[in-house]
């Protein structure tokens, strides 16, 4: 099960989705649009995290790269 690999999925998910879920039944009825600034957060940090991640890793590719030749 490949679904359960991607550790910063978990590592953000959790607070993330308690306080959307807090936020929306906290808030009142017409402030609960709130609570999707937190998922959209969510995904926004989740991906920019994977972008750093990916983009640190091609550096370090290509300096181990330049060092062999």
């Amino acid at each position: 099960m490949n679904h359960y690999k991607n550790k910063r999925y978990w590592i953000l998910m959790p607070p993330f989705l308690l306080t959307a879920l807090g936020l929306f039944f906290i808030l009142p009825e017409d402030k609960r649009g709130y609570s999707y600034v937190v998922v959209i957060s969510f995904w926004v940090i989740y991906y920019v995290w994977n972008y750093y991640n990916l983009k640190k890793r091609e550096e370090a590719d290509d300096s181990s790269k330049k060092r062999t030749h």
